[in-house]
Parts: C-alpha cells; sequence; structure tokens
C-alpha cells in the first residue's frame, strides 16, 4: 500500500478513535519506511490520544534530531515542547 493511502486510512481510524488500529499500520509500514515523517508524525499523534506521552516524545524527538529539514519538524518540534512539560 502507497504511504499516502495509508495515512488516509490511519487518518479514518484517528477519526473514528480506533487508536490501536491506526498504530499497527503505522508501526507495519514503518519497517518498510522507518524515516518517513508523516508516518512518524501520525505515530506520535496516536500515542498523544492513546495517552502515552513518553512515547510520543520519543517520536517526535526523532523527527527533530533525525529529519532537521523534514515538513513535519516543526509541527513535531511545537508539540514536543508542550508534551515535555509534563515530564
Amino acid at each position: 500500500m502507497e504511504v499516502e493511502n495509508l495515512i488516509e486510512e490511519v487518518k479514518f481510524y484517528i477519526m473514528n478513535r480506533r487508536y490501536g488500529e491506526a498504530e499497527r499500520l503505522l508501526k507495519d509500514a514503518l519497517k518498510e519506511h522507518p524515516d518517513n515523517e508523516e508516518l512518524l508524525y501520525n505515530l506520535g499523534l496516536v500515542y498523544e490520544l492513546q495517552s502515552e506521552g513518553r512515547k510520543a516524545v520519543d517520536v517526535y524527538r526523532k523527527i527533530v534530531e533525525s529529519l532537521p529539514a523534514g515538513r513535519r519538524r516543526e509541527d513535531a518540534l511545537r508539540r514536543l515542547r508542550k508534551l515535555e512539560g509534563y515530564f
């Protein structure tokens, strides 16, 4: 499945609060595309929505540190700063 189509399916699951299914899809896709910032960012969102802030922080930190030129970097940095205030 193409990453773009997978992201649309993940968004559907998120909107319907089926976070476990979204997480499973994202983790499977990241096996093939470990540095895909859209997949990583959405995984961070899923972790946040599941109240797994520490996991979300790890994912957002990976985006910020490993993918500095990525288009999701600023979004990840903003969410990272917000979450780090809780720990």
